[in-house]
């Protein structure tokens, strides 16, 4: 909804100089600039009249300057009323924005991380990936370590307080935790843990020794990610946790003007367990790959101070980036520009409006771990 009021504001203003004949070239710009965004985003949000109302007026700005003013500012004022109809009416939780309807991820949705560095050509050096598991029962503790000793390093901690510092000072790739312990319940373990910044993607897997409904719910809703019957499930449980902290976390840099498309697509990707960073623009792109090698990118063609093709370019320039994967995102295209864009490096083009599930699923595939998100 701010991105709304924002939008709002830069029309109201051009409206503004444009009812007194001062509409300069800088705010016929801005105008056009903000009803382009607005037009190839709407539709993403279920909001296809505004998407419509934008782009008529984006080309009706395109035309130049030669335009017709009465049917410019009616244009504007119905696509202002449109922004405030949408922004008094709609509200979204800062629990679950932008949900779209087609996608709902699951209850249990597997996140991963890994140990890993960067070397100085930029290749990845993993080391070991690091479980914390918490449990009162010394023999049941060491059973299940033994089972993933050596290929996993185990932690093992007998007491809530021990294992929630253990947690912080050490972050591990994997938890897990009984669900009654001496000094405090698995439950309220994993509410801490889920409030600490580093540890809120990190997989839970609880070993439960009741198997009532609501012990199950409780659980869940504390952040716990799997629950597994203390008798009958080490197994399946040691090869669950092994399977995933054997899932490679994917690194992504999502690069967009549009603050709204960014936090959009990078919840998405977050949900299925991938770490994300996002710029605002192709200068911050440039300067963020200096020290850094993402797995993939994904790159608005249209930016100010540095548009996405010149990024593109310099990106195909570098013997350390070339090997990225670019995902290349527009809210124009046609033949000749997918087929131009692909010849100059990028692996995908997008198109906006788009669907952004389908950018997640398209990305994964080009990371070749689609087999993960099924």
């Amino acid at each position: 909804m701010d991105y709304l009021a924002e939008a709002n504001a830069k029309f109201e203003t051009a409206f503004t100089a444009l009812k007194s004949g001062g509409l300069t070239p800088d705010l016929h710009k801005l105008a056009q600039t903000t009803a382009h965004k607005i037009a190839g985003n709407a539709l993403m949000y279920g909001y296809g009249e505004l998407g419509d109302k934008a782009r008529d007026l984006e080309n009706m700005l395109k035309a130049g300057p030669d335009f017709d003013p009465a049917l410019a500012q009616s244009l504007f004022v119905k696509l202002t009323h449109n922004i405030e109809e949408i922004r008094g009416g709609v509200s979204f939780s800062d629990d679950d924005p932008f949900e779209s309807e087609t996608f709902q991820p699951s209850s249990n949705p597997d996140r991963w991380k890994t140990d890993s560095i960067k070397t100085e050509d930029g290749g990845m050096t993993h080391h070991s990936s690091s479980v914390l598991l918490i449990h009162s029962d010394s023999w049941m503790s060491g059973l299940i370590a033994k089972m993933m000793e050596p290929e996993y390093k185990v932690t093992q901690c007998n007491h809530a307080h021990l294992a929630m510092a253990d947690a912080v000072n050490e972050t591990p790739d994997l938890i897990i935790i009984e669900q009654n312990l001496p000094d405090m319940s698995g439950i309220d373990v994993t509410k801490f843990i889920r409030n600490i910044p580093d540890l809120q993607s990190t997989p839970v897997i609880m070993i439960m020794s009741s198997s009532e409904p609501e012990d199950i719910v409780a659980a869940v809703e504390a952040g716990v990610t799997d629950c597994f019957e203390t008798a009958t499930e080490i197994l399946p449980l040691v090869n669950h946790a092994k399977t995933v902290l054997a899932k490679t976390q994917n690194h992504v840099l999502i690069v967009d003007d549009d603050a709204a498309v960014r936090d959009l697509l990078k919840r998405r990707f977050e949900t299925y367990g991938l770490k994300v960073d996002v710029v605002s623009d192709g200068i911050e792109a440039l300067e963020y790959l200096r020290s850094k090698k993402p797995d993939l990118i994904i790159l608005d063609r249209m930016m100010p101070r540095l548009e996405g093709g010149a990024v593109l370019y310099q990106i195909q320039q570098e013997i350390n980036l070339k090997s990225i994967p670019v995902m290349l995102v527009t809210a124009m295209a046609n033949r000749n520009d997918v087929i131009t864009w692909l010849k100059r490096g990028a692996i995908d083009y997008i198109t906006k409006p788009f669907n952004p599930d389908e950018v997640v699923l398209r990305a994964l595939r080009h990371l070749r771990i689609e087999k993960d998100a099924a």
